[in-house]
């Protein structure tokens, strides 16, 4: 059965059966080359006839394979999503919790998964716990009351949600992770001025709890579950730590698997099973490169692994399905959960200036959701549900965005108390179509075969470089060196030229220091050049994109005056580019200018137009590290009882595409 159609972005509901013909509804958004866009519009119907091709460009539905079924989609209900919140009028929060929580008949995205930090996160507006009392082992001076988390909204916010859910007849499943516990829990970790020092921001290696405070951590999970419920909040599930391969500068503890194994197998697990039966337990949660070993460590132990409903994972480093295809193989009868996403490079980025930024990140995020859905995932959370038009708050400056921005005090000219941003409108395409109860069935996609070679239409802000071998093709190892009053601007060949691109129509994607708070390290990325009518404070207008190319012997030495540092080659860790946490690479970093000929901060720049830059060091050239993603991807869902068929179709390539949809069920 055939229907042509041509989707950017779409979603189809297909009732299947032995007819002769079936009606497609669907629904698509869109942003088309002129700028005009098309947000989560219902299209007119599409009729697919009985056809006996299956031929490319096809997607080929088989709904005899069937696979994991589907908890739903969500947001996280953080402190800095709930003071946003707080800050709207009544009328406005009421609104915020119907275009969330409300069901698709009421224009909501119809959200049926949350998640809750268990303590301060990053997202809070200072570090806090509910049992500051240390030594305080048998948790005496816990606050049952919760009352921080009552005082800054973020219980009134998951009630109002969860009403609004319940209203429905659907229940709301509320996730909680922490990101640390009380500091006197943890082993210190020595700072010149305390060698005792414990913290909530700081973590020891390999694992950052005291051996003798599992059992009153595990207590304190319970006790803080039963403190929610004494609101009205029921948690569903929990994971027992928020990325326990990471220590930034905000809370965070370090776990390995063998270690998180053992916690649960002795104490939370036996803790929970006695005081909460009914909540479930989330090992890892953390990034998807590394889950075949978390998995294999935690599931190791039979002990440890009876207590686990699965593992959590979040989208930073990378798609990897394969490794989530790995990791269900591990244990098929798991979940694979994923929790967080959201993009933080650059913060906030609206509409305008910036349409092709803003819907970039609407497509990276709807490209994980599908990969993750085709690779066992059983649902879906989205990070901070709201934030400022700052990103925050977050009280050590890590900011992002998200799929709604508060602006009360109008702060960004728009003459709106609140903004839905791009990525608010694709995400309408999941949740309001694949429904909790779903499973996923076989799709295969015989549109696009190979994943499509890298282009300039590829390069998107935030994208950091790296040193890598030289290839003669390549489109995104090219510079053009373009000199203003200013200085002179590197910049990314053809992006100017690429409608994909976010620096498309506006000079092109230029190298700079990244300036802004969640560049805590010295990183060198690109984003859209300077606009000389509307400088932007963080990209160009304070000299962090102009630079000075001084002749050295060997080659040349790249300054940039404004900041006073030269871009210099250093051995990092994969996620300082983008990349998986476990990589090594050759990354592009800002460092105090050395002597000239240094050879990690002289270059050889070749060509005519546009340039290679090459490190003298060890003769490889600058390019964003960029992977090859899909340009064309797709993923269905069939509903147990109806047999409705629904389907994310997804287009990132400049034009329209024609494609066939077949049913191979009703040959």
């Amino acid at each position: 059965m055939t229907p042509t159609m041509s989707p950017r972005f779409g979603l189809l509901l297909m009732a299947m059966g032995q007819t002769a013909s079936i009606t497609v509804e669907w629904t698509q958004t869109m942003r088309k080359n002129d700028g005009t866009l098309i947000l989560l519009e219902d299209q007119p119907p599409l009729t697919m006839h009985a056809s006996g091709s299956n031929q490319p460009p096809a997607l080929v539905i088989d709904r005899t394979e069937k696979y994991q079924t589907l908890a739903g989609f969500g947001g996280a209900f953080t402190e800095a999503a709930a003071l946003n919140w707080k800050s709207l009028s009544s009328e406005d929060q009421a609104e915020i919790i119907r275009l969330y929580f409300a069901s698709p008949a009421e224009g909501g995205l119809g959200y049926t998964l949350g998640r809750v930090p268990i303590n301060s996160c990053d997202f809070s507006v200072e570090s806090y716990t509910f049992d500051d009392v240390e030594g305080d082992v048998d948790l005496v001076h816990f606050d049952n009351t919760v009352q921080h988390d009552v005082d800054n909204s973020m219980i009134p916010f998951m009630a109002a949600a969860q009403q609004k859910v319940k209203a429905r007849g659907a229940e709301l499943k509320l996730l909680a992770s922490p990101w640390s516990p009380p500091a006197w829990m943890k082993v210190p970790v020595p700072v010149w001025w305390d060698a005792k020092n414990q913290s909530q921001v700081r973590s020891a290696r390999p694992n950052g709890l005291l051996p003798e405070m599992q059992r009153p951590w595990a207590k304190y999970f319970s006790k803080w579950i039963t403190a929610y419920k004494s609101h009205g909040i029921d948690i569903w599930a929990v994971t027992v730590q928020n990325e326990p391969e990471a220590a930034p500068n905000w809370e965070a503890m370090l776990w390995t698997p063998e270690f998180m194994a053992t916690f649960v197998r002795d104490h939370l697990g036996p803790v929970l099973e006695a005081d909460h039966p009914s909540v479930g337990i989330f090992g890892f949660d953390h990034n998807k490169d590394h889950v075949v070993g978390w998995t294999q460590g935690l599931y190791a132990d039979e002990a440890a692994k009876k207590y686990m409903r699965g593992v959590a994972v979040h989208w930073y480093g990378g798609l990897n399905g394969a490794n989530l295809d790995a990791a269900h193989a591990i244990a098929p009868e798991k979940e694979i959960l994923a929790t967080e996403a959201c993009n933080c490079i650059g913060n906030v980025v609206l509409r305008t200036p910036s349409l092709a930024a803003w819907w970039t990140r609407a497509e990276l995020l709807a490209l994980d959701m599908i990969e993750d859905l085709k690779h066992w995932a059983t649902g879906w959370i989205d990070w901070n549900l709201i934030v400022s038009p700052q990103g925050g708050p977050n009280h050590l400056k890590n900011l992002c965005d998200a799929n709604i921005i508060a602006d009360p005090q109008n702060t960004t000219g728009f003459g709106t108390n609140f903004i839905k941003q791009a990525s608010f409108y694709y995400m309408g395409q999941f949740s309001r179509y694949l429904r909790p109860g779903m499973r996923a069935v076989k799709l295969t996609n015989l549109v696009e075969t190979e994943l499509p070679p890298i282009k300039s239409a590829d390069i998107k802000n935030g994208a950091g470089l790296v040193f890598m071998p030289c290839e003669k093709d390549s489109a995104v190892q090219l510079f053009r060196l373009t000199h203003r009053d200013s200085g002179t601007f590197i910049v990314a060949a053809g992006t100017n030229e690429a409608p994909g691109s976010d620096g498309y129509g506006m000079g092109g994607e230029c190298v700079e220091i990244c300036i802004s708070g969640e560049c805590w390290f010295p990183k060198i990325q690109l984003w859209t050049c300077k606009q000389e009518s509307n400088p932007d404070a963080l990209h160009g207008a304070t000299g962090n994109q102009a630079w000075e190319v001084k002749a050295v012997d060997g080659g040349s030495q790249i300054v940039n005056p404004a900041i006073g540092k030269c871009l210099t080659a250093v051995k990092t860790a994969g996620w300082t580019v983008g990349l998986d946490a476990g990589l090594q690479v050759t990354g592009a970093q800002a460092f105090p200018c050395y002597p000239a000929g240094t050879k990690n901060q002289t270059f050889v720049i070749s060509g005519e137009g546009d340039v290679t830059v090459k490190s003298a060091d060890d003769g490889n050239c600058l390019a964003p590290p960029l992977q090859k993603l899909p340009h064309f991807d797709a993923v269905a869902f069939e509903h147990p009882d109806d047999g409705e068929v629904a389907m994310v179709v997804m287009n990132t390539n400049d034009d329209a595409m024609d494609i066939t949809i077949k049913d191979a069920t009703s040959d």
